[in-house]
C-alpha cells in the first residue's frame, strides 16, 4: 500500500519506477498478442486503459472492430467484436491510499497515474514491435477527458 503523504512529483517517480519494473513482462505479453493471426474484417484495433478510481490494479483491454462484429465468447481469434483483457503484469502495482484520488484539486492521483500508465502502455507497446501492426490502432484511457487519444500504429505495415 503506497501511503498518502507523498509530492506530486514523489508520486510520479513511485509509480513509473512500478510500471518500469513490469515493462519486461508487458513487452513480451504484446510481442504475443501482436503476431497472433488478425481475422478478416478487422478493420481497426482499439486498446483502453480502465483506471481504478480508488487506487487499485488498473485493467487494459483491447478491442477489435470492423463492419460486421460479433459475440463469440468460445473463439479465441482476433474477429471483428473481441475484446480481450491485456495481461501486462499490472497486478503487480501496489495499492494506492484513495486520497490520492479522492480531490482531484488537492493531489491529482487519477491524473498522474492515467498519464504515466498510458505513456507506459506506449512505449511498450512500440517496443513490442506495434508500430507495425496491420490494423490502425489507438489508446484511451477510459472516462478521462483530460487525456488525448494516442495513435498507437496506423496500419497497413
Amino acid at each position: 500500500m503506497v501511503p498518502y503523504g507523498l509530492s506530486k512529483e514523489q508520486f510520479a517517480s513511485m509509480y513509473q519506477r512500478k510500471l518500469d519494473g513490469l515493462s519486461d513482462r508487458a513487452i513480451h505479453a504484446l510481442r504475443d498478442l501482436l503476431v497472433q493471426p488478425i481475422g478478416r474484417g478487422v478493420d481497426e484495433a482499439h486498446i483502453e486503459i480502465f483506471p481504478d478510481e480508488y487506487g487499485g490494479t488498473p485493467s487494459i483491454w483491447a478491442y477489435w472492430r470492423g463492419k460486421n462484429n460479433k459475440v463469440d465468447h468460445a473463439d479465441p481469434s482476433l474477429f471483428p467484436g473481441r475484446s480481450l483483457r491485456l495481461d501486462l503484469g499490472l497486478e503487480g502495482l501496489p495499492n494506492i491510499d484513495e486520497q490520492y484520488f479522492v480531490e482531484p484539486d488537492e493531489f491529482p492521483g487519477l491524473q498522474l497515474t492515467t498519464s504515466l500508465l498510458s505513456r507506459w502502455l506506449s512505449e511498450s507497446w512500440w517496443k513490442a514491435g506495434g508500430w507495425a501492426y496491420p490494423v490502425p490502432t489507438t489508446l484511451a484511457v477510459h472516462d478521462v477527458d483530460a487525456l488525448e487519444w494516442v495513435q498507437l500504429s496506423k496500419g497497413g505495415a
